[in-house]
């Protein structure tokens, strides 16, 4: 009787989806940074210039990761970056798609940064908008839908990255689901 109910507990607390309070995303109005979005300790964004870099620097952003092509930026963006005491990681991605090599490139940066207040940067939010919608999933903040859901409130639009984010989300989110008391559960296989 007690493994039944016990079972029964376990069931309905992973049916119920997020383990944590949701983070809503907030759209922000700042010069200098396109497309700007935070929520909690994740800034969301397009391009930023020397004024949009201050602000971040005076929000406490201390990790800058970048998913432009190199031809999509001037090369010395990284250097004011480190120069303004940021650490910067670049993982060069396309608008349009998301590679199993990038994914978990991206999910070992956010390993290292983690615990720190960090923006994910791209042209227009699109990509990194997707990526933070990959971390949610990956770090069991929130089930994949949701993910997903918070993912283009941060400016992923792309259908095909869309696509791709979420199959990553998936494979990620089903590495290991935690346990509520923060044991976990035996992995689940990908199908």
């Amino acid at each position: 009787m007690k493994t039944q109910l016990a079972l029964s507990l376990l069931l309905l607390t992973i049916a119920s989806g997020c383990h944590r309070p949701k983070l809503e995303v907030t759209q922000m109005d700042v010069p200098g940074i396109v497309n700007l979005h935070r929520a909690g300790d994740v800034f969301v964004s397009g391009v930023v210039d020397d004024t949009g870099l201050a602000y971040l620097q005076s929000e406490g952003v201390t990790e800058i990761i970048d998913l432009r092509r190199a031809e999509e930026f001037d090369p010395s963006y990284a250097q004011s970056v480190k120069s303004a005491g940021i650490g910067y990681h670049h993982i060069p991605m396309m608008s349009n798609g998301l590679t199993d090599e990038q994914a978990e490139q991206f999910l070992t940066t956010m390993d290292t940064v983690k615990g720190k207040r960090i923006l994910l940067q791209c042209a227009s939010a699109n990509r990194s908008g997707g990526m933070y919608g990959l971390y949610l999933a990956s770090s069991h903040k929130c089930e994949v839908d949701e993910a997903m859901e918070q993912a283009k409130a941060a400016g992923l639009r792309h259908p095909d990255l869309i696509q791709a984010v979420r199959l990553a989300s998936k494979r990620a989110f089903l590495q290991k689901r935690p346990h509520p008391n923060g044991q976990h559960l035996m992995p689940v296989v990908d199908e």
